[in-house]
């Protein structure tokens, strides 16, 4: 119970932080014509062992208790399987979809102590974590830029509200895992810790056109929407490890109002009440920032001990024995007397 769901990734980046390439230690070796501690010389890559890979993953099954659906392992960048008939049939389809954009900053500094390999051994491990949380909360990875990536929330068999929920429970789990798992590990090493800053908005079918993106095998399946964009400037937006949320995401999901404030926009040094506004249409859209840890604090499969964030124990079930069928116990048991007490 005390052990946190995200330990392997902790254990796999406390190593990195402690053991991995100081700066300037690979190029000493090169100088020296000496790559002796790397495999046929050159440097082992951590987050390419497959088996420690999936072992990361399955990790996170507690999640389980949450979704109740089983987690995607293969699946492929931009290409979300609910879309696929775009780049077979050449065509174009409107469909909601609920976006979210990570983004993991603050991992330069890590160049300050650290060979590059070590640097990408970590960063890549924390990106891993936040892949992996998508998955288990049917996130579809559709692209990466740089530290970040683009997840896409929902399909032709999920509603809005089912997309909007899991969009905020992987932003938030993914969240406490930086700002609280990972903030000793830095401070350990004398580096200021890293955080993410996330947006997610989330477009009605109307809003929302599924195209393919590039030619040939240089293509994806993407979408061309408002609420795309907004999601990634909704993340510029947000404060350290912080979570910002549009009109649609606060409105068609079931975390209360409660947990949302509203957020102002800076616009040429100025803040403003809407992130986007066509006047003369009377659309003004808001942006509201997500009490994330508030509402960790109140889900029902979390409890909180030492002002630390656990699951709460899986319930063993009551198994109710079935009412004994007295006739035929009372015919077994008189061939076994005196065991047997019974009146004809």
């Amino acid at each position: 119970m005390q052990k946190s769901i995200y330990q392997s990734y902790i254990d796999s980046i406390s190593d990195s932080l402690k053991n991995g390439k100081k700066r300037g230690e690979i190029k000493k070796a090169y100088l020296k014509e000496n790559l002796s501690g790397f495999d046929g010389g050159k440097p082992k890559l951590q987050w390419f062992d497959k088996v420690k890979d999936e072992a990361q993953f399955e990790s996170l099954q507690p999640l389980n208790a949450i979704t109740g659906q089983k987690a995607k392992y293969n699946q492929k960048t931009g290409a979300h399987p609910d879309f696929t008939h775009i780049k077979e049939q050449n065509t174009v389809d409107y469909h909601y979809i609920t976006s979210m954009f990570i983004d993991i900053k603050n991992s330069t500094e890590l160049f300050r102590k650290y060979e590059p390999i070590t640097v990408a051994n970590i960063t890549t491990t924390i990106q891993r974590a936040a892949i992996h949380t998508c998955w288990y909360f049917d996130g579809y990875i559709q692209r990466f830029h740089g530290d970040g990536l683009l997840v896409y929330f929902g399909g032709k068999n999920k509603t809005l509200k089912q997309s909007t929920d899991n969009a905020i429970n992987a932003a938030s789990f993914f969240s406490y895992f930086v700002k609280n798992d990972l903030k000793n590990l830095f401070s350990e090493q004398g580096i200021e810790n890293i955080y993410t800053r996330i947006g997610i908005d989330a477009g009605k079918d109307e809003d929302v056109l599924w195209h393919l993106a590039g030619m040939g095998e240089c293509s994806e399946i993407t979408t061309c929407s408002l609420h795309t964009s907004l999601a990634y400037k909704m993340q510029a937006s947000a404060t350290s490890n912080g979570v910002i949320v549009g009109d649609n995401v606060k409105d068609n999901t079931d975390v209360t109002a409660d947990f949302f404030t509203v957020k102002n926009y800076t616009k040429d040094g100025k803040e403003v009440r809407y992130i986007f506004e066509i006047p003369e249409e009377s659309f003004h859209y808001s942006q509201w920032e997500l009490s994330w840890e508030k509402y960790l604090r109140k889900h029902p499969s979390i409890i909180e001990e030492d002002g630390k964030l656990y699951f709460r124990p899986a319930q063993t079930p009551t198994v109710v024995a079935p009412a004994p069928n007295l006739t035929y116990l009372k015919k077994q048991a008189e061939q076994i007397r005196p065991y047997f007490f019974g009146n004809d």
